[in-house]
């Protein structure tokens, strides 16, 4: 908004270089443009991890995401570009909610085993709840982004943002981030339906990837659990070699066809590996050592960069809510920790103030 405009005139030649240098990279989400999400991009020239004050960055990515979005002459799929959303045909009679059940899981999995330390985490005003119109005569539908979050002394925040645009857009991230006195890895849940088909990416992403860390948290009753769902779930397919560095051995990466898969087989994996993570949080100690403390900060903020920087789904909401509104909810909600760093808001091990109450149901309409 005006305050990243603000942060902008100073440096602009910088950021003009950059705009024109900077090139589209590969997802988070693994690369899948036969199924209309997201297309490779051809080069990387350069990187703003790091370069810039989280604000700076923000309006930067920003600038670039909307000058892409004005671009209408790229194919359905290519780089992010949102014009999935255009194509409802091959789901025109799909399940209206499909992860509205996922969600009310997760919920009652959080309460009953978090219970008492569960807090709310703070939403910035404006971003509980998103509506939108997308598309045009027929293929017009109503869109919604409601966004949940909580926290607890182990847990920075646990957040979850629920999409539901009908037939062409249907999604579930939902992501915990531990405190960074804690060498939790994260637990990423991505469910994606669009018009092709099903992207599921479901995983506890490791901090590190040694082998005394793989044996910690991935050890043999969690392989075991992901080559039981690996057997009614099989694998996606390749990903970007930059992001291997964020996934584990026990990464369920899968592309399903049919609805019936996703209502069945991935709401059982989906909640075996939140209640696995769970279960690491509730036995975990806090750290101590500060070379390991200075370690866990280094690289959750480099994976919190990397997921910001080259989320998948910032093309999809600007197209339907604007590029303003979506580098807040980016940079300001689903990977804020360098924005409460920088204000000082962020304290290891303590959460954060908030007027909200715990909320676990949509917000009612109206």
């Amino acid at each position: 908004g005006g305050r990243a405009r603000m942060m902008m005139m100073q440096p602009l030649r910088c950021v003009a270089v950059l705009l024109v240098l900077a090139s589209l990279t590969e997802a988070f989400v693994p690369a899948v443009s036969n199924i209309g999400y997201r297309s490779g991009a051809t080069s990387k020239v350069c990187s703003l991890k790091g370069t810039f004050s989280p604000i700076l960055r923000r309006a930067t990515v920003g600038l670039r995401a909307e000058a892409e979005t004005e671009n209408t002459a790229r194919a359905v799929g290519e780089k992010d570009s949102g014009r999935h959303l255009d194509d409802t045909r091959e789901r025109s009679d799909a399940v209206s909610d499909i992860y509205g059940p996922f969600w009310e899981a997760a919920a009652e999995i959080l309460q009953k085993r978090l219970g008492v330390e569960l807090e709310p985490y703070p939403i910035p005003d404006g971003y509980v709840r998103k509506e939108a119109t997308m598309g045009k005569g027929k293929r017009e539908s109503h869109v919604y982004t409601q966004s949940y979050a909580f926290q607890t002394k182990k847990l920075r925040q646990i957040r979850a943002a629920h999409v539901n645009g009908g037939a062409a857009l249907q999604v579930l991230n939902f992501v915990i981030f531990p405190h960074m006195n804690y060498d939790l890895p994260f637990l990423g849940l991505d469910l994606v339906t669009l018009p092709g088909g099903h992207l599921i990416a479901i995983d506890m992403q490791p901090l590190f990837q040694s082998d005394e860390y793989k044996a910690k948290y991935s050890g043999q009753k969690v392989l075991d659990m992901h080559a039981k769902h690996a057997e009614n779930l099989p694998w996606g397919g390749d990903f970007p070699e930059e992001a291997k560095q964020y996934f584990s051995p026990a990464f369920l990466w899968t592309r399903p066809q049919e609805d019936k898969e996703v209502e069945t087989h991935v709401f059982d994996a989906f909640k075996d590996y939140l209640n696995s993570y769970l279960d690491f949080v509730e036995a975990a100690q806090p750290e101590t050592d500060a070379e390991r403390l200075e370690a866990v900060k280094e690289r959750q903020i480099a994976y919190l960069q990397y997921r910001a920087e080259k989320d998948p789904a910032r093309g999809m909401f600007t197209r339907i809510y604007g590029p303003e509104w979506t580098e807040e909810y980016i940079h300001g909600f689903l990977f804020d920790l360098e924005e409460k760093i920088e204000a000082g808001e962020y304290k290891v091990g303590e959460t954060l103030p908030t007027t909200r109450e715990l909320n676990f149901k949509p917000t009612p309409v109206g």
